[in-house]
């Protein structure tokens, strides 16, 4: 906290070269970043409804879909929550507008992921006066780094730096920033301290019941292994919950794109492993994992990062709980096959 806290060749090298070459534009701009969806780049609205709260209520802007949907559903009735993000915009391509930075300094309080994630935030957050809580939610969780992945690669490249900052896929981090998110609307609106702890509480357990059901999923499975076409985003995931995986993508790096042996050696895993599916991330084309598929004859399916969601998502009210119980169902898909 900040502010008032403290190989080519044999059956698949022909034609991946082929789907190489239509591929090598689109890898080149995608990178972590996918491709933004609705209202990318839009900012904060005017109709945004935390932007400068007059009535009284905490104003609260969350730069990532987890903590927003945190705080919503914990400052529920006493607190003004709005997204930084557009919904549809991918994280990694996010710059602040200067009607961003303008909100962000008139907010009661503002919730952030860490530097490793969004690194643009530092310099906004040493502007700020003490009229802004800042809440740096990677101060709650213990980090990896992203060398942790247990795969040994030549050339790793790091756009989040040396950690990981997709922590809220280990459902016990995403409760313990739950966690941290109530007690600071707490000790800022002592008046509804009651109401806050109470919808915390709910979240909190609503976490750490899925986090229970990924366990309890994998160790009932009789299968332990899924594949990954995208960016890799999902080592606290993996981590947390036992599984082993194969990955296209080294990290989560705009500078990491996928080579022909990359590739092949994906194929070759699935072969040798009879993998039902391949994962990629929200937000983004999946070219890189579809190719795959049709080479492994496959199927290929979102596994969601939760870090943002389209717009008409967004507008259906869809919540982190509703993604996570996607992911598992997915989960329990896979594995069983």
């Amino acid at each position: 906290m900040k502010k008032r806290t403290g190989s080519l060749g044999g059956r698949h090298g022909i034609s991946l070269m082929f789907a190489i070459v239509g591929l090598c534009f689109v890898i080149f701009i995608a990178g972590c970043h996918g491709t933004a969806g609705n209202g990318a780049g839009d900012g904060i609205e005017a109709e945004d409804d935390g932007a400068a709260a007059d009535d009284g209520k905490l104003s609260v802007i969350c730069t990532l879909f987890p903590q927003y949907d945190f705080a919503r559903y914990i400052g529920k009735g006493q607190a003004d929550v709005t997204l930084l993000l557009s919904p549809g915009q991918e994280a990694h391509m996010y710059d602040p507008t200067p009607a961003d930075m303008e909100a962000i300094s008139d907010c009661d309080v503002f919730i952030y992921t860490g530097d490793a994630m969004e690194g643009w935030a530092a310099q906004i957050v040493d502007s700020l006066d003490d009229s802004v809580y800042v809440l740096d939610l990677s101060q709650y969780v213990t980090l990896r780094e992203e060398e942790e992945d247990g795969h040994d690669h030549e050339e790793e490249h790091h756009h989040h730096g040396a950690y990981d900052p997709h922590y809220w896929l280990d459902m016990t981090n995403a409760a313990a920033m739950a966690q941290a998110i109530g007690d600071v609307l707490s000790n800022l609106d002592e008046g509804h301290s009651r109401e806050y702890a109470e919808r915390t509480g709910e979240y909190v357990g609503r976490l750490l019941d899925l986090d229970q059901a990924f366990m309890d999923t994998v160790h009932n499975s009789p299968r332990k292994d899924i594949v990954f076409g995208g960016r890799f985003a999902y080592s606290y995931f993996i981590n947390r919950y036992g599984l082993e995986y194969e990955t296209v993508y080294h990290t989560c790096s705009a500078e990491s794109d996928p080579g022909v042996t990359d590739m092949i050696r994906v194929i070759d895993y699935i072969d040798q492993h009879d993998n039902s599916c391949i994962f990629y991330e929200e937000l983004s084309s999946g070219n890189v994992a579809k190719t795959i598929a049709r080479d492994a004859n496959i199927d290929t399916a979102v596994f969601t990062t939760g870090h943002n969601v389209t717009k008409d998502e967004f507008d259906r009210g869809i919540t982190f709980i509703d993604l996570m119980n996607d992911n598992l169902e997915l989960l329990k898909h896979v594995l069983a096959q």
